[in-house]
């Protein structure tokens, strides 16, 4: 079999609230790529929170993160970054819903506000944990303007959702973004045309890597795209009815390893190539 690249979402697509792949899960994907497939994990996590999490999964995996804003192939990581124009935009309509924002880089997160108390494990693990070594206060907009360059994408995330769904639509019509979400209470932000979907295909051209032979596992609305992109798009079985709507190829949950589940009927021979 010729090889496949494999790109699995993180949160409820291969880890739950433990924070930990389980080892069926563990000991699958290393069995493929000791037959030469090459994994890389998708996820909307900053860079050093993709990294802790790619190690629990395999030695030297391959990184998009960030939502498709951030890459580490070989050890090489690129990224791009929010205009200007965009952090402006996103700082108005967080500062008029009153929204927990929050700013990504390579190695911190720009926060508006700390996690708010009543914020699901899941949503802060989306962020960067609740670590305070981890994030850095920003109290003015002339402060997030001066770490502009550093700023890759974004995350706000509230309880009243009713005021995550205006604010998510309110971000849309922002030029320079687009806004997705990856958890009911959350908005991810990236820069207008790019997600992981975008990213995988810029993966694939670097790599010389076929469409035809590509597998992505997601769950949340901000893997569609990524989904709809590769050749096998897998909805995990916990997956949103908007995610299992669009995909052709579901699996079981993630308390049921359905990653393995999946991986052993694509590439162990049970499924038409």
């Amino acid at each position: 079999m010729s090889p496949y690249t494999i790109f699995m979402d993180i949160d409820n697509t291969l880890i739950g609230h433990s924070q930990y792949p389980s080892q069926r899960v563990v000991k699958t994907i290393a069995k493929y790529r000791a037959q030469g497939h090459r994994f890389f994990i998708a996820s909307g996590r900053p860079l050093f929170s993709a990294i802790k999490m790619a190690a629990r999964i395999g030695p030297d995996l391959d990184i998009i993160c960030a939502n498709g804003t951030v890459t580490r192939i070989n050890g090489q990581v690129r990224a791009q970054h929010l205009s200007t124009n965009a952090l402006e935009g996103i700082w108005r309509v967080a500062k008029k819903y009153q929204l927990a924002q929050y700013f990504f880089t390579l190695d911190k997160i720009l926060d508006l506000a700390p996690l708010p108390a009543a914020a699901s494990d899941d949503g802060k693990h989306r962020v960067a944990g609740v670590d305070p070594a981890n994030y850095i206060d920003i109290t003015s907009l002339e402060q997030l303007r001066a770490k502009a360059a550093k700023i890759t994408n974004a995350i706000a995330m509230d309880q009243d959702l009713e005021k995550v769904a205006r604010a998510r639509v309110e971000m849309n019509q922002l030029s320079d973004i687009d806004a997705s979400s990856s958890y009911y209470d959350n908005i991810e932000i990236t820069a207008h045309g790019i997600n992981k979907a975008t990213a995988i295909l810029r993966v694939c051209h670097e790599l010389n890597q076929p469409l035809g032979r590509t597998m992505a596992f997601g769950d949340g609305s901000n893997d569609l795209q990524m989904l709809k992109t590769v050749h096998y798009g897998v909805a995990m079985g916990n997956a949103n009815q908007e995610v299992k709507a669009a995909t052709k190829f579901h699996t079981l949950d993630i308390d049921h390893d359905g990653v393995a589940v999946a991986l052993d009927k694509f590439l162990g021979g049970t499924a038409q190539a």
